[in-house]
């Protein structure tokens, strides 16, 4: 149960700050950043780690993880949804003239419930 709120208060985050959910990417990046809020370690091997661990997940490949997960935030980010990330953070965490990597966003959110700067039901 407390899987499936986290799960849900990390989908509101991602709508919140503009990936859209019709993308393979939004769900990528759901398990990813539960992954990386269990396991700071697993966010700093994206491809051998994280990635796979997403793919394993749904049956898919490492690189076709992280190719959703890239297109869904460069997405977000021609949109300037990112800019909520800062709002967040009451400061620039991310810069508005470039896209943060995969990893750093990934990594960001999972600090943002580790911090207790967003809803985390399961801490």
């Amino acid at each position: 149960m407390e899987e499936e709120k986290l799960q849900l208060s990390i989908r509101r985050l991602l709508i919140r700050i503009g990936i859209r959910i019709d993308l393979d990417g939004f769900d990528y990046l759901v398990s990813a950043i539960e992954f990386a809020i269990k396991d700071a370690e697993l966010a700093k091997k994206l491809c051998d780690g994280l990635y796979g661990r997403v793919a394993e997940k749904y049956n898919t490949k490492a690189y076709c993880v992280e190719r959703s997960i890239r297109s869904a935030i460069e997405k977000a980010y021609v949109h300037k949804g990112l800019q909520e990330v800062n709002k967040i953070f009451n400061t620039q965490i991310i810069d508005e003239n470039k896209r943060p990597s995969s990893g750093r966003f990934i990594r960001i959110l999972a600090t943002a419930y580790n911090m207790k700067l967003v809803d985390n039901p399961g801490a």
